[in-house]
């Protein structure tokens, strides 16, 4: 019986050439928000690596893991932004067609780093964000002046972000398209992609009118949208910058203007700021070392309808949860923790 010999491939060089519009369509399926951020991680180990008379790219694993020491050491970061850098140098690794450094000694560090988190504040687990909760809201809109354009945007993103359950990087996806106004039962709201939907298949999701005129997210979002009306801005991103001359738009600077935004898109960064300084401003008090910030209407939106009685289901799906989500059932367990779903209500 002869054995066969294995062939091996007669590669050309065209054979490793990806066409231009290839590498196109491969850069969008990256979310711009996703991608801006490993470029600034790749550009922070870069950096440090020049420093240290480093090679960055092919990096060794001995390299990565003295970065991530340096991250969680001598900059004392979190361990989740440890892991987040290598992420992304893995990531820019493999987009450069080089084998991802072996990552086993930096999880290791990452490991070491959280643990050594959970023994300096006490705390194990993820520490998080400061519901905002229905009862919060009142306060909150009462802080957010209706009379001036900032007002009105912030006012309709903490509505909405609550009744939507939204995610900072959806609320500054909208645009004025994918809102509609349903006369006598509120909006349909159209989000176009987000965590749970990367290949941007689309949903959309109805926002009910709120009894509380004062509350409501359906009313919030129309002044909103009857002020960019008036200012002749009926298309584009839904919330935009206002500079603190009261400019609102493309005529608007700031902190988060960039050649990214020339829309005059708000920033997921952004969108949380305005969330966190909503609730400083209304004096919701925060908790210990928690803050709030972005996520908190999503957390607090969620609890709040859970606590009302919502059906687990219809809120997980409402919010866009991937079903069977850890995070979700901690939400379901934290607001109905003393309820009758708890095994030892009337045990003895």
């Amino acid at each position: 019986m002869t054995e066969e010999i294995a062939r091996v491939p007669d590669y050309r060089p065209e054979d490793f050439t990806l066409p231009d519009e290839a590498a196109k369509l491969l850069r969008e399926a990256v979310p711009d928000n996703t991608s801006r951020a490993y470029q600034s991680r790749w550009r922070s180990f870069e950096t440090w690596c020049a420093a240290q008379g480093r090679l960055p790219l092919p990096a060794t694993a001995q390299t990565v893991a003295a970065y991530l020491t340096h991250l969680a050491v001598d900059k004392s970061l979190k361990a989740t932004t440890a892991d987040a850098h290598l992420t992304a140098i893995r990531t820019v690794h493999r987009a450069s067609g080089q084998a991802p450094p072996d990552g086993l000694s930096a999880r290791k560090i990452i490991s070491a780093a959280r643990r050594r988190e959970a023994s300096r504040d006490g705390r194990h687990g993820p520490r998080k964000s400061v519901p905002v909760l229905a009862a919060d809201l009142p306060a909150i809109a009462a802080a957010l002046d209706p009379q001036t354009p900032a007002g009105l945007r912030d006012r309709a993103v903490v509505l909405l972000g609550f009744a939507l359950l939204a995610r900072r990087s959806e609320l500054a996806a909208f645009n004025i398209s994918d809102v509609e106004h349903v006369p006598g039962e509120g909006l349909e709201i159209t989000i176009r992609a987000s965590k749970t939907d990367q290949s941007a298949r689309g949903m959309v999701r109805r926002v009910h009118y709120a009894a509380n005129a004062g509350v409501c997210p359906v009313r919030a979002v129309l002044a909103w949208l009857d002020y960019l009306g008036g200012c002749g801005i009926t298309a584009g991103p839904l919330f935009t910058r206002i500079d603190r001359w009261g400019n609102v738009g493309t005529g608007a600077g700031g902190r988060y203007r960039s050649e990214e935004s020339r829309d005059a898109r708000l920033r997921p960064q952004a969108v949380g700021d305005i969330i966190a300084a909503a609730c400083s401003r209304a004096g919701l008090p925060a908790r210990g070392e928690r803050r709030y910030s972005g996520h908190s209407v999503r957390r607090g939106g969620a609890t709040s309808m859970l606590r009302a009685g919502a059906d687990p289901l219809n809120v997980s799906r409402h919010g866009r949860w991937a079903d069977g989500s850890a995070e979700f059932a901690g939400y379901v367990e934290e607001a109905t923790g003393f309820g009758d779903a708890n095994p030892t209500k009337g045990l003895l």
